[in-house]
C-alpha cells in the first residue's frame, strides 16, 4: 500500500508585539518645533552658517597680520592658505581679505601693503628668475609675494608723540634699532646705483658710534637682524679674479617703510633749518641722488597719500629724527652721500689719517 503523506498545517504567525512608545520629555517637546523648522527651512541655517565662517576667517586673518608686523615677519599668502583657511577651499581669499583690509582701517588704522619683489643683483639671480618665470606663469602674472602693515593715519597724526616705539621688549633699544635702520637705509639709497660696498658702509657706521656695538649688542648681529627682516639685503658676488665682493641694497620692506620719501625726511631733519638758498639746494641735490621728481618741502611731509600704503611718513622719519638726535648720526652721511666730490675728499682725509697713525 502506497505511503500517503499528510501536508502540515501551517503555522499561525506569532503576533507581533505592539510598538513601544518613547515618552516625551518637555525638552523634546520644545525642540521637536525647532527641528521641524530647520527641516522646512535648510537654506536660512547654512546661510547663517556661511556668514558665521566668513566672519570666523576674517577674525583670523586680521590676527594673523597683527603678529606677522609685531614679528617684522611679511604676511605670505601660503600662510594665509594654511592658518586661515585651512582645508576649505580659497575660493573666497578675495571677499576674506577686502573685508580683513576694512577691519584693520578702520579698527587699527592700518592697511596691508604689498612687498616688491626682491632686485635680481647678480648673474646667477637674473638666470634663475629667467628659469623660473618660463616654467610658471604665475610669477609673470605680478602676484604680491607678500604683504606688511603701514599706516593710514594722517601726516597730522603719525608724529613720534603719536606713533611711539613698541614698548616690548622696552621703548629704547626699538627705538635704537628704527633709527639705525633708517640710517643703513639712507646711506645705500644714497649711494651711487643704489649699491652700497661693505667698506662704505662700515665706514658710515664708524662715523656714528656705530662701528663695532649698538647700544650694548655687536652691529654684526643688528645688520644680521635687518637682513632677516628685510630691510636690507647682503649681496656677495665672486669676480673673474675669485675675490669675493659684498655689497648692500635696500630690501623690500626698507623700501615700503622708508623710501625715498623717509630718506629724504631723514637728511632733511638734520640739515633743514638753514638759509631758504641753502634748503632749496638741499632739494635739488636729494633729487638728483634719489633719482625722484621733487621729494617734499622741508618740515617733513613727502608726496604719500593717506591710506594707500605708501613707504614713508611714520616710521620713517621717526627713525630720521632719532638717528639725528643720536651722537653724529648724521653729520657728514646726508651731505656726504649727496655728491662724489665730497666723498672722495673724505676717503681721501681717511687714508692721510691713517698714513699719520702709521708714521708714528
Amino acid at each position: 500500500m502506497p505511503l500517503v503523506r499528510k501536508r502540515r498545517a501551517p503555522a499561525e504567525a506569532s503576533p507581533s508585539p505592539p510598538p513601544a512608545r518613547r515618552r516625551q520629555t518637555p525638552s523634546s517637546r520644545a525642540s521637536s518645533p525647532a527641528s521641524s523648522n530647520e527641516s522646512t527651512h535648510p537654506d536660512g541655517d547654512t546661510h547663517n552658517s556661511a556668514a558665521s565662517s566668513h566672519e570666523q576667517m576674517v577674525k583670523n586673518l586680521v590676527r594673523l597680520a597683527l603678529a606677522s608686523e609685531y614679528a617684522r615677519q611679511p604676511l605670505r599668502r601660503a600662510d594665509i592658505n594654511a592658518k586661515v583657511f585651512g582645508a576649505t577651499s580659497t575660493r573666497a581669499f578675495k571677499p576674506v581679505f577686502a573685508a580683513a583690509q576694512a577691519a584693520l582701517r578702520d579698527t587699527f588704522g592700518m592697511t596691508l601693503t604689498a612687498l616688491p619683489s626682491k632686485e635680481k643683483i647678480t648673474v646667477s639671480q637674473k638666470r634663475a628668475a629667467q628659469r623660473a618665470t618660463g616654467a610658471s606663469q604665475g610669477n609673470a602674472s605680478g602676484a604680491p609675494t607678500g604683504w606688511i602693515l603701514t599706516s593710514t593715519l594722517p601726516a597730522a597724526l603719525r608724529a613720534p608723540a603719536v606713533l611711539a616705539p613698541p614698548r616690548i621688549p622696552s621703548a629704547a633699544p626699538e627705538a635704537a634699532y628704527v633709527g639705525l635702520y633708517t640710517f643703513v637705509v639712507s646711506v645705500i639709497y644714497l649711494s651711487e646705483g643704489g649699491r652700497c660696498s661693505e667698506s662704505r658702509l662700515e665706514r658710515a657706521l664708524r662715523r656714528v658710534n656705530a662701528g663695532e656695538y649698538v647700544g650694548g649688542e655687536k652691529t654684526e648681529r643688528v645688520l644680521k637682524r635687518m637682513e632677516r627682516e628685510g630691510y636690507v639685503v647682503r649681496v656677495r658676488e665672486r669676480e673673474a679674479g675669485g675675490e669675493e665682493s659684498v655689497e648692500w641694497v635696500v630690501g623690500p620692506r626698507g623700501r615700503v617703510e622708508v623710501g625715498e620719501v623717509g630718506v629724504a625726511g631723514l637728511v632733511k631733519g638734520v640739515y633743514a633749518g638753514g638759509r631758504r638758498g641753502e634748503v632749496e639746494g638741499l632739494e635739488r641735490r636729494l633729487e638728483k641722488s634719489l633719482g625722484v621728481g621733487k621729494v617734499g618741502r622741508v618740515g617733513g611731509e613727502g608726496e604719500a597719500g593717506e591710506g594707500d600704503g605708501e613707504p614713508g611718513g611714520s616710521e620713517a622719519e621717526r627713525g630720521g629724527r632719532r638717528s639725528g638726535r643720536r651722537s653724529s648720526a648724521a653729520n657728514g652721511t646726508g651731505g656726504a652721500d649727496a655728491g662724489d666730490e665730497e666723498e672722495a675728499e673724505e676717503e681721501g682725509d681717511e687714508e692721510e689719517d691713517e698714513e699719520g697713525n702709521g708714521d708714528e
